[in-house]
């Protein structure tokens, strides 16, 4: 009797011991499947891969992979991996990001020396090598209005054609002061009030002077009055139309 007891208990001992080490076997692998196994991978070299075979590649292994810079570049085909970070060898969790530099095939040209230049001028120069006038911004300066002061990308740098290259020009002097023009020839003086930036009235024509037919016989304002943006200058010249 005594040993049947005994027989009855090491049986219940050895089916309770067995489920429960079933149920920690079933719970370490499905409910808690990476508990005692290492979550750290290595970094695997991706460079000179192409982009997308790169992100798979860290995919396999529970790494992700994420597009960062596009360069420029004639040495390597167009998404080619140029650079990883974190770099490869390191040890990274799962589920870490791996940004990737990746090249272009966008073929580059370099941003020409335009400061100095009038804006249509600059215009046209960009435009021969291949980039883009971006917006336009304007500065009072001393040069005359219209000037290329600065540009962005500055001139020297590499680019993708098609760039737009952003310009900051003169808008004249904060102080304006009316030239003295008398004497000039019309188109002259005209020129030279324009790039002040200031508004023409109508030319007058005096059909009876007696000066070079085309010169300036008076002018309103007087030379050297303070003019505004808005001022109308009005010029009389010599001759008829």
């Amino acid at each position: 009797m005594k040993r049947s007891l005994a027989s009855s208990v090491l049986r219940y001992v050895i089916v309770a011991a067995a489920g429960f080490l079933l149920a920690y076997v079933l719970i370490a692998f499905f409910v808690f499947p990476d508990d005692g196994v290492a979550t750290g991978v290595k970094v695997p070299v991706v460079v000179g891969m192409n982009y997308e075979d790169a992100v798979r590649r860290l995919a396999a292994i529970g790494l992700k992979g994420t597009l960062g810079e596009s360069r420029v570049t004639s040495a390597s085909p167009r998404s080619t991996v140029l650079a990883q970070h974190p770099a490869a060898g390191l040890d990274a969790s799962r589920g870490t990001s791996i940004v990737l530099d990746v090249s272009t095939s966008e073929r580059p040209t370099t941003v020409p020396t335009i400061a100095g230049m009038t804006q249509a001028g600059a215009a046209a120069e960009l435009k021969r090598v291949g980039l883009n006038l971006g917006r336009v911004q304007e500065e009072a300066a001393d040069d005359p209005r219209g000037t290329v002061l600065r540009l962005r990308p500055d001139a020297g740098q590499v680019v993708p054609m098609g760039t737009a290259i952003d310009l900051v020009v003169s808008g004249g002097p904060s102080e304006l002061f009316m030239p003295d023009v008398i004497g000039r020839e019309v188109g002259e003086a005209t020129i030279m009030l324009e790039q002040l930036g200031v508004q023409m009235a109508p030319i007058e024509y005096d059909s009876a002077s007696t000066l070079p037919r085309g010169s300036v016989i008076s002018q309103s304002p007087a030379a050297g009055a303070s003019l505004s943006q808005g001022t109308p200058v009005l010029l009389r010249v010599a001759g008829k139309p």
